[in-house]
């Protein structure tokens, strides 16, 4: 017989919050990229990445987002897409 699975196990833990692991795993990435090749890069890649947050807010249900889901959708989503929009403007400006 099989044994049944600790619910409190890290594997458990990153399995309830695959979203927010995955996001930071991506931002793993993003910031060495920032520091060792180019900020504006960087700056882009991460608005990218809010921008797929906000997406994932928008359109899975709040028990595959995890700990994405703070307040409510539309709230979650708003801020996400304005932080994007603005990391996103601001990587493009001179002299970064």
């Amino acid at each position: 017989m099989r044994e049944p699975r600790d619910p409190h196990s890290l594997g458990a833990a990153l399995r309830r919050q695959a979203v927010l692991t995955l996001a930071l795993l991506a931002l793993a990435v993003i910031v060495p990229i920032g520091v060792l090749h180019s900020a504006p890069l960087a700056g882009r890649l991460l608005a990218a990445l809010l921008l797929v947050l906000a997406a994932a807010r928008a359109f899975l249900p709040v028990r595959v987002v995890g700990a994405l889901a703070v307040r409510s959708r539309g709230l979650d989503v708003a801020f996400l897409l304005l932080l994007s929009i603005a990391i996103g403007v601001l990587s493009t400006s001179p002299n970064l």
